[in-house]
């Protein structure tokens, strides 16, 4: 008896699994979407100061890496920030900007998640910004 309770538990779990995850098989592979900020001569900027925000103007605290990417290389929203995204196949709006003090690059980008929310996908948006 206590053999089938087993087996029939085993089963319902490896069903109601398949049923709510949607046959999803999230990798753990980490995405996320940069920018690269560049002068009016096309010299890529370091050590500039972003702000990312999202749809309602909440600054979105985005961790910047700049060891592992090319100088003028910055971050704009990476899997982090997945729950943000109630549905997927809506777009929300992120929006960047980047500062030396004095001049200013800015961009407006919308992202989605895919269908089982693993990961965050670039909809649109700049993958080169001028600093003017």
């Amino acid at each position: 008896m206590k053999t089938g309770i087993f087996i029939f538990l085993i089963l319902l779990t490896s069903v109601s699994c398949s049923v709510l995850d949607d046959n999803c098989l999230c990798t753990d592979e980490f995405c996320y979407y940069t920018v690269t900020v560049v002068d009016t001569l096309g010299v890529p900027v370091d050590s500039l100061t972003v702000s990312i925000k999202d749809k309602n103007g909440n600054k979105l605290d985005v961790n910047q890496p700049g060891y592992i990417f090319n100088p003028g290389v910055y971050v704009v929203l990476d899997d982090s920030f997945i729950n943000m995204f109630e549905f997927t196949e809506r777009a929300e709006k992120v929006f960047f900007s980047a500062t030396d003090g004095e001049r200013i690059a800015q961009a407006e980008y919308l992202f989605n998640t895919d269908r089982c929310r693993c990961h965050v996908n670039k909809v649109s948006g700049p993958d080169t910004l001028v600093l003017k």
